[in-house]
């Protein structure tokens, strides 16, 4: 394919725009052999954001108000209960754009199963994986600790599989874009890459599939991983992964993220409940750097002002 791209592109660039899409580096590297290095833009595409998911599940007069509210900070919004029970299902569902446009709750189950099962399956035949119930036990249990530390030396444990095969799992996650793991912030690079990440998956929704839990966010016992987990795609939907990182100390003082954007740094504390901020808790990260502003994010669907800053 790429000898063909290559002849498009140097043969007819002036006349047409290819645009080539795939969701897995595995076939992309083994398929596409010789670079296409100065004919070609990279995109990284997720599921979708919370705003596509309004406008491709036909709901476009509740992104124009989501859109109203962000620009009116005293605005009350007559349409805010619908908003919430979007967003709830956006957190319980994800974005899968077959999901979406899915009526149906059964039927959005169903289908979340089979991208789960296909993707396994083709994420394990394309990437030359040996041991499948280990790599999928694997995908379960980092999709039950979303937001957690990922501890290579555990995960071996508990799988009775070699640190390297682990690596090498997480590796295939990474690559099919379906996790993504976030270094420790420090100032010395070299500690960012000795210590161990946090685990995000890229899907709300194949989360809660691998976890085979769709309860609605009141039933929920873990609604504060989820928002977490909900948040971070926030974050990499308007930055990317990259930029995205967390602090944390030997004595577990913790922010759940730190953003570096063009130079600058942000960083975020993330609660499903505004009563679980301590804001005396982040003393230590203030004292370290006091340059960088912290901001206090709360999940109340029902506030006018958190949609405003979502």
């Amino acid at each position: 394919p790429s000898n063909f791209l290559k002849l498009l592109y140097d043969e007819h660039s002036n006349q047409i725009k290819i645009v080539a899409t795939g969701s897995s580096a595995f076939y992309i590297d083994s398929k596409f052999r010789d670079s296409l290095a100065g004919r070609e833009k990279l995109f990284q595409l997720y599921t979708c954001s919370f705003d596509e998911y309004l406008l491709l599940s036909g709901k476009s007069d509740l992104l124009k108000e989501k859109e109203i509210l962000a620009g009116k900070r005293y605005y009350k919004s007559p349409l805010i209960d619908y908003l919430r029970i979007e967003w709830e299902e956006y957190m319980i569902y994800g974005g899968y754009p077959a999901i979406v446009t899915e009526p149906q709750k059964h039927e959005k189950i169903n289908r979340l199963k089979e991208i789960r099962d296909s993707f396994v399956k083709r994420d394990i035949l394309e990437s030359g994986v040996k041991n499948e119930s280990a790599f999928y036990y694997l995908f379960r249990i980092l999709a039950g600790q979303t937001g957690g530390l990922v501890n290579v030396n555990e995960l071996s444990s508990t799988l009775r599989i070699k640190n390297d095969t682990v690596v090498n799992y997480l590796n295939v996650l990474q690559k099919c874009f379906h996790i993504a793991l976030i270094k420790p912030f420090y100032r010395n690079i070299r500690n960012e890459l000795i210590k161990m990440p946090k685990i995000f998956l890229l899907d709300t929704g194949l989360r809660n599939c691998l976890m085979n839990n769709f309860l609605p966010l009141s039933e929920r016992t873990d609604k504060g991983e989820l928002w977490e987990n909900t948040f971070f795609r926030m974050l990499a939907d308007k930055y990317g992964t990259d930029p995205i990182q967390f602090w944390r100390t030997a004595s577990s003082n913790e922010v759940d993220f730190v953003l570096s954007d063009i130079g600058k740094y942000k960083a975020f504390e993330v609660k499903y409940d505004k009563s679980q901020i301590r804001v005396n808790k982040y003393k230590l990260f203030k004292e370290a750097y006091p340059e960088i502003p912290i901001d206090f994010i709360w999940l109340n669907p029902y506030d006018h002002d958190f949609f405003r800053r979502i």
